[in-house]
């Protein structure tokens, strides 16, 4: 590698929820259904929906934690199960794909994995219900099975290992700040996606500051996005 010229990429690494599945709408109006009648004072209603919002992705286990602690729920450990398990089910029962997505990664040519936050299982449920699970090979990696969620790097670079690739030759895409920390922080390039963030202005900002390269809110756009980083190659 000559000068100030970038690693070639050739592999691409999606987060599930938020770039593949449309899920985080499910999953912010389940918590908010669960968590809304334990509010000391009903008015934070909206206060509480924003602060949810603002942590999508992130473990769910993580975000009932600042929560209780934001807003003194005094959660037990029966709710938290309760919630976490409502949440699944939802998601798994509704999740639909992100627009466009398909398209997207049909025009991509490069091997594809999934690092996500979510369990390894409600990944794959997710993506077989969607028609999508056969386009990542077998390439699913979950912070649950690394042990350290993002915004820590471990499930980015497990998703290069998988491949036995550099993270510097991968590049992610990613809807959240915790999940641009983390590819940012394994050393890929980074594509930030606003596409069905519950504030497309504000977290555009956030993903910029947070290390996205660019960011981008409409799923068509992607293939011309990972062509530009590919020199001589067509998406």
């Amino acid at each position: 590698m000559k000068g100030n010229m970038k690693p070639e990429i050739t592999h691409l690494v999606c987060d599930c929820d938020g770039v593949l599945l449309d899920s985080e709408s499910i999953a912010l109006r389940v918590l908010h259904e669960h968590l809304l009648p334990l509010l000391e004072n009903p008015a934070d209603g909206d206060k509480l929906h924003h602060a949810i919002a603002s942590r999508l992705g992130m473990f769910t286990e993580l975000l009932l934690d600042e929560l209780d602690v934001e807003f003194s729920f005094g959660l037990n450990a029966a709710q938290y199960a309760a919630i976490n398990t409502a949440v699944g089910i939802a998601c798994g029962d509704e999740v639909q794909l992100v627009p466009g997505i398909a398209d997207a990664l049909q025009k991509i040519d490069l091997p594809k994995a999934v690092a996500s936050n979510s369990s390894t299982d409600r990944i794959i449920k997710g993506l077989q219900r969607c028609d999508l699970l056969a386009l990542f090979d077998g390439h699913i990696h979950s912070a649950h099975d690394v042990g350290r969620p993002k915004p820590a790097p471990h499930v980015y670079l497990a998703a290069a290992a998988g491949y036995g690739v550099a993270p510097q030759h991968c590049v992610a895409v990613d809807d959240s700040v915790t999940g641009v920390r983390a590819a940012s922080s394994a050393g890929m390039r980074v594509l930030g996606f606003t596409g069905v963030a519950h504030d497309r202005h504000g977290m555009r900002q956030k993903l910029l500051d947070a290390g996205a390269e660019l960011v981008f809110d409409d799923m068509q756009e992607l293939p011309v996005l990972i062509a530009a980083l590919l020199p001589g190659r067509a998406a």
